[in-house]
């Protein structure tokens, strides 16, 4: 469980009859001047299930979150940018523009966010992206070679990883290529997660390798095929628009090929 929230100027806690569920969910820290827009958000927020903290200060540092979330307001790339926001925290951060600030673009900024939407938002675009960053920070917290197993069930389908060996209910048997392979096992560890490309790439051919986002394009097509998902209308192996790729299935790991095949 986190730490509590020491009390901190500019900060705005939830009701005392909100519902202790929040003390599980997500928590979320929110960082907006503008009053109407932040307490829009934190109700919106609330109402999805997250665990919300609102500040109005910019500058002063974030408490223990889940995710930061910061509405700029004028902020450019030579802006006085706090110290905090400018070296990037490891806590997922959510950047959002107000619109009339620069109209008609987006303005350069001198740290990079995890994600960046434009205000107004649509919540459910909002807590999709939340989400989906939550998502990629237990991914990459995550141990995968200690979450990684020797067989996968799933969907009607058999792998065992260390023979390649992909086999149908029918007891057909597929050999799948080293990439093929290494791309479905880890699609199998994280079944109903997204994993970015940039993900895939580095869990299959390793981190700070120079390989293009395209070079995914054949496993995943040729994965497909072996699963008889369609190309263009995908059940299992689902395309997320512009960030990457989820195994929508549920997935019985095991250790050895005697285990999956007696259960």
């Amino acid at each position: 469980m986190r730490p509590p929230l020491s009390s901190q100027p500019g900060v705005l806690r939830p009701d005392a009859e909100a519902d202790i569920s929040a003390i599980f969910a997500p928590r979320l820290y929110l960082v907006d001047a503008d009053p109407q827009t932040r307490a829009q958000l934190v109700s919106c927020l609330r109402e999805k299930g997250f665990d919300v903290v609102a500040a109005t200060d910019m500058n002063a540092a974030p408490p223990p979150a889940d995710v930061l979330i910061v509405a700029l307001a004028g902020l450019g790339p030579r802006a006085n940018v706090p110290e905090w926001l400018a070296a990037k925290p490891a806590t997922p951060l959510i950047v959002l523009d107000r619109p009339q600030v620069f109209p008609g673009r987006t303005a350069p900024l001198s740290f990079a966010p995890d994600a960046r939407l434009s205000l107004p938002v649509q919540p459910r675009k909002l807590v999709a992206t939340i989400r989906q960053a939550l998502s990629l920070a237990r991914i990459e917290s995550a141990d995968r070679y200690a979450a990684t197993a020797r067989t996968y069930r799933f969907a009607g389908w058999l792998l065992d990883s260390e023979a390649r060996q992909l086999t149908a209910r029918d007891g057909t048997t597929i050999l799948l290529d080293p990439r093929e392979c290494d791309v479905l096992k880890a699609l199998l560890t994280f079944p109903r997660q997204v994993l970015t490309r940039p993900h895939l790439i580095a869990m299959v051919w390793g981190a700070g390798e120079a390989i293009e986002n395209r070079t995914l394009d054949r496993p995943i097509t040729r994965l497909r095929r072996h699963l008889g998902d369609d190309v263009r209308f995908p059940v299992l192996l689902k395309t997320v628009v512009g960030v990457g790729y989820r195994l929508d299935v549920d997935v019985e790991k095991t250790d050895s090929p005697a285990d999956a095949a007696a259960g």
